[in-house]
């Protein structure tokens, strides 16, 4: 997660980006990205670990709009 956190970063500029990871015992684990207060990403909420170059395309994105 520190490496996804650190590159999703270096590509938005904003200013309050919070990123959050939290295992569990039960699950693999909850995933959020939070911009000036809106909740872009949840893992938890269905929107999967961002492995791919189109998830993280659309959490740019949707931190890009949050400006």
């Amino acid at each position: 997660m520190v490496k996804f956190s650190d590159e999703l970063k270096k590509s938005c500029s904003a200013k309050d980006l919070d990123v959050t990871g939290e295992s569990t015992p039960e699950t693999t684990g909850f995933f959020e990205v939070t911009v000036d207060g809106k909740l872009v990403h949840s893992k938890k909420d269905g929107d999967g670990f961002p492995d791919t170059q189109e998830k993280m395309d659309k959490i740019v994105k949707a931190i890009e709009a949050t400006k």
